[in-house]
C-alpha cells in the first residue's frame, strides 16, 4: 500500500504541471464540454441512471485542483470520491466510464498539433488513466470495509448462537431434572404409597380380614386420583396429550383454561387471523414462551386480565400476550441476568428459529396510566414448511 501511494503521488507530481496547462486550453470550453459529457452519459446504457450522481464528480475542477493541493491530499480525496460512489451502489465501471468519456469530451478542443497542445492531449488522458485508478481504489476500500463489517457481524451472530446454545442447553437441562424431580417427589411417591397399600390388601385377602379392605381401598383410589393430577400437570407442562389428537391449537386453549382455573387470571384467546398450519418446532416454541409468559404474568404481574392473539401472514406467524397488570421496566429486567433468566430463555428460543421477540412494558402508576405488559414473538414462515 505504501508503494502504491508513493507511486501514485509520483505520477501526480510529473504531470500537475501539464494537467494545469491542459485545463487552461480547455477553460474557453468548459461549459460545452459538460454539456457533451453529460449527454454521452445519458447515452450510454451503463451510466444512464446513475447520470446525476457521476456528474457530482465535478471532473473539471478535479483537473485544476491538481497544481493546487498537494499530491498526497488529492489521492486521499479521490478515494474518497470513490468510496462514496461505492456507498451510493453506482457500479465502478461507470465510474471508469464517466471519466473515460469526460477525457474524451475534452480532446476535441484540444487538437491543434503544436507541441504544448500534444503534450497537454496526451497529459489529460494520463491523468484520465491515473484519476480512474484512485476511484477504483476507494472502490475497493469500501468493499473491503464492507466485507469487514460482514465477517465481524458473522462472528458475533457465530458467539451469539453459541452462547444461545449453552443457554438453551442449560435451560433444557434444568426442565429435565425439575421433570425427574416432580416426578419422583409426587408421582413417585404415590406409587411407592400405593404399592404398600396394595401388598396390605393382598395380605388382609389372605388373612380374612375383610373389615380392614374397605378403608384400605378407599385410600388407594385417593392416591390414584393423586396421582393422575401429577401427571396431567406435568403431561401440560411439557405439552398436552390433546395436541396430539386435536392439534397445537386446542392444546393451548385448554391450557389457558386450566391456567384461568388455577390463578383465577382470566385469558381470552383469539385465534381468528392464524390462516396456516405451524412446523411443529414452532409450535413448541410457541407453547414454550407461552408457559413463560403465563408463568411470569402469574408470579410477577398482579394482573386481572390476559388476552393471547395468534395470527400469521404471508410470510409470518405472530403470537401476541398482553396483559393488563403492573408492568416493569423493561431495560433494567433484561440487564439484570439473574432475574431476566425466563426473559432471556423465551428470546433465544425464539431468535433460534430466526424469529424476533419485542418486550412492550409500561409500569403503572396510580392516578396516570395503567400498567401492563406485551411480548409478541414473530417467526418466519418462508421457508419452514418444507423444513417442519
Amino acid at each position: 500500500m505504501v508503494m502504491h501511494s508513493n507511486g501514485t503521488e509520483r505520477t501526480l507530481l510529473e504531470i500537475r504541471l501539464a494537467v494545469t496547462q491542459a485545463y487552461l486550453r480547455l477553460s474557453p470550453s468548459l461549459s460545452r464540454i459538460r454539456t457533451a459529457w453529460y449527454k454521452m452519459l445519458e447515452r450510454y446504457e451503463p451510466c444512464r441512471q446513475h447520470a446525476s450522481a457521476l456528474a457530482g464528480l465535478h471532473l473539471a475542477n478535479r483537473i485544476r485542483d491538481l497544481r493546487a493541493v498537494h499530491p498526497r491530499a488529492y489521492r486521499k480525496d479521490s478515494e474518497e470520491q470513490g468510496q462514496e460512489l461505492a456507498r451510493l451502489e453506482i457500479p465502478m465501471e461507470c465510474a471508469a466510464a464517466a471519466v473515460s468519456l469526460y477525457v474524451e469530451s475534452c480532446l476535441p478542443h484540444l487538437m491543434s498539433d503544436d507541441p504544448q497542445t500534444v503534450k497537454a492531449r496526451k497529459t489529460l488522458i494520463r491523468w484520465g488513466s491515473v484519476y480512474q485508478f484512485l476511484l477504483l481504489v476507494g472502490y475497493g476500500r469500501h468493499f473491503a470495509a464492507e466485507r469487514q463489517a460482514l465477517e465481524d457481524r458473522v462472528a458475533a451472530s457465530e458467539r451469539r448462537f453459541q452462547d444461545s446454545s449453552v443457554q438453551l442447553g442449560d435451560a433444557y437441562e434444568k426442565e429435565r431434572r425439575r421433570l425427574a424431580q416432580d416426578l419422583h417427589d409426587e408421582i413417585g411417591h404415590d406409587l411407592i404409597v400405593l404399592k404398600l397399600y396394595t401388598q396390605m390388601i393382598a395380605r388382609d385377602l389372605r388373612k380374612g380380614a375383610i373389615a380392614q379392605l374397605r378403608r384400605k381401598l378407599q385410600e388407594s383410589v385417593s392416591l390414584i386420583k393423586h396421582a393422575l393430577r401429577g401427571v396431567r400437570h406435568l403431561v401440560f407442562d411439557l405439552g398436552p396429550a390433546v395436541w396430539n389428537e386435536q392439534g397445537f391449537v386446542p392444546a393451548v386453549r385448554m391450557y389457558s383454561r386450566q391456567f384461568t382455573a388455577r390463578t383465577g387470571i382470566n385469558v381470552r384467546f383469539d385465534t381468528r387471523r392464524l390462516h396456516k398450519a405451524l412446523p411443529a418446532r414452532y409450535e413448541t416454541a410457541l407453547y414454550k414462551a407461552l408457559q413463560g409468559s403465563l408463568a411470569n404474568v402469574a408470579a410477577h404481574s398482579g394482573a386481572h386480565h390476559v388476552r393471547i392473539t395468534l395470527s400469521s401472514r404471508a410470510d409470518t406467524v405472530m403470537m401476541k400476550v398482553e396483559d393488563d397488570g403492573r408492568g416493569f421496566n423493561v431495560g433494567r429486567k433484561l440487564s439484570a441476568a439473574p432475574r431476566s433468566y425466563g426473559l432471556r430463555a423465551m428470546r433465544d428460543r425464539i431468535e433460534l428459529l430466526g424469529g424476533t421477540i419485542k418486550f412492550a412494558s409500561s409500569p403503572a402508576r396510580k392516578g396516570v396510566r395503567p400498567g401492563g405488559t406485551t411480548i409478541e414473538f414473530h417467526l418466519p414462515l418462508q421457508d419452514s414448511e418444507n423444513a417442519a
